[in-house]
């Protein structure tokens, strides 16, 4: 296990670094005011990639050592395929109402959808380095694409951010579908009988733990929106800049509560299990913790060294999400803990109360205070899903 840990960081760690280099890019690139767009075009690939994967998501990983390859991918393409064309044609007939590159991050969605489901059901047999591996495509590929066009001063727009991302998710997708030959090779089909049960499975599992990562989603990137519409795109990408960050830090406390996931998916012992989720969750703070310590003290000179100008407040945004970043860290290895014990619905519920909160607070906040009143929203909504996770899980037996 613990080998797995050290390549799952690695490769983290990586894509991190890959992940960061990129917004780095785009922010000299295009400006404060066209990394604010680019934010809310990707989000709005993730907000899709989550509707794909409401029946074929990280439950894999759980239920693939339980049932048939086909039994799990036959319902998870069949609803991304019909999901997928039903957008279509809504945004056709609807014109007015469709988010702009829509038409484009739908089908990049499906790409990341397939690929990511790929991903789980190789954790889900253990093959985790080659999980960890098919997971570094996609940022090496967009990385590289974008840099050459940085590099040859051809990168001046949004554009050229989701052509990356679509070649990014095609490689990732082959590369996945390579390392399942096997398995895909076997595929077959499933009558009719067969493939109602199967899709109801996934549903019960996967829409109820995904509904809570729509949920957590919103809860992370509503603000997102609210900062777009009340204070403008410029606003935004210094936002999300910070929030990236943050996303970074986590990254160690996300890496190590993947393999607790997919180690305790295959263990029954009660007792060892929660101990071992202690432990995760003891280096988990102290690294998490050391961390923003180290983004929180450097000077605003440094943001704007490292993103250009414009970008002088995003040490203002880390220091005021410092704490609900580092409690939404800690919470990744509660979830996953329940995630392995089969129970997806403390986690849907304590992201459902934080979503609430979140809408409460960042329509009254957001356009009063821009984004120190996201900040706070922010921070109030993961302090509430923390302290109901922590809850359940000190019960838990």
């Amino acid at each position: 296990m613990f080998k797995d840990i050290v390549h799952t960081l690695f490769t983290k760690f990586s894509s991190a670094l890959l992940g960061f280099a990129t917004i780095v890019l785009v922010s000299h690139a295009l400006g404060a005011q066209g990394k604010g767009e680019q934010a809310i075009v990707v989000y709005n690939i993730y907000v899709l990639l989550l509707l794909f994967t409401l029946v074929g998501n990280s439950t894999l990983v759980y239920l693939y050592p339980r049932n048939r390859f086909k039994d799990i991918m036959l319902p998870s393409f069949l609803w991304i395929g019909v999901l997928s064309l039903a957008l279509v044609m809504f945004f056709i007939v609807f014109n007015s109402m469709a988010p702009k590159y829509i038409l484009v991050c739908i089908p990049v969605a499906v790409l990341a959808a397939i690929s990511e489901i790929n991903q789980f059901i190789l954790l889900g047999q253990q093959r985790i380095k080659q999980a960890n591996r098919l997971k570094m495509i996609y940022p090496l590929i967009s990385f590289a694409y974008i840099g050459i066009l940085f590099v040859f001063n051809a990168f001046d727009s949004v554009w050229d951010c989701m052509v990356g991302i679509s070649l990014a998710y095609v490689c990732s997708l082959f590369y996945g579908m390579y390392l399942l030959k096997e398995d895909y090779g076997r595929l077959g089909w499933l009558n009719k009988g067969e493939l109602s049960g199967s899709f109801r499975m996934l549903f019960k599992f996967g829409a109820t733990k995904q509904i809570g990562s729509i949920a957590q989603s919103l809860n992370y990137r509503l603000s997102f929106y609210l900062i777009s519409f009340y204070c403008g795109d410029r606003l935004l990408g210094v936002y999300s800049n910070g929030a990236s960050l943050g996303e970074a830090v986590m990254l160690f406390g996300t890496s190590l509560a993947l393999v607790q996931y997919s180690v305790l998916s295959n263990r029954k012992d009660e007792k060892d299990s929660k101990a071992l989720s202690w432990k995760m969750v003891k280096i988990n703070t102290l690294f998490t913790f050391c961390a923003l310590t180290v983004l929180c003290l450097l000077p605003s000179s440094f943001y704007v060294f490292l993103f250009g100008e414009g970008f002088e407040d995003v040490v203002t945004v880390i220091r005021l999400l410092a704490m609900g970043i580092l409690l939404l860290s800690i919470s990744s290895n509660f979830t996953q803990y329940f995630f392995s014990r089969g129970n997806f619905k403390i986690t849907a519920c304590a992201s459902l109360i934080g979503l609430t909160i979140t809408l409460l607070l960042g329509f009254c906040l957001i356009p009063r205070y821009g984004i120190t009143g996201a900040a706070i929203t922010a921070l109030a909504s993961y302090t509430v899903s923390f302290v109901i996770e922590l809850y359940y899980f000190l019960k838990w037996k």
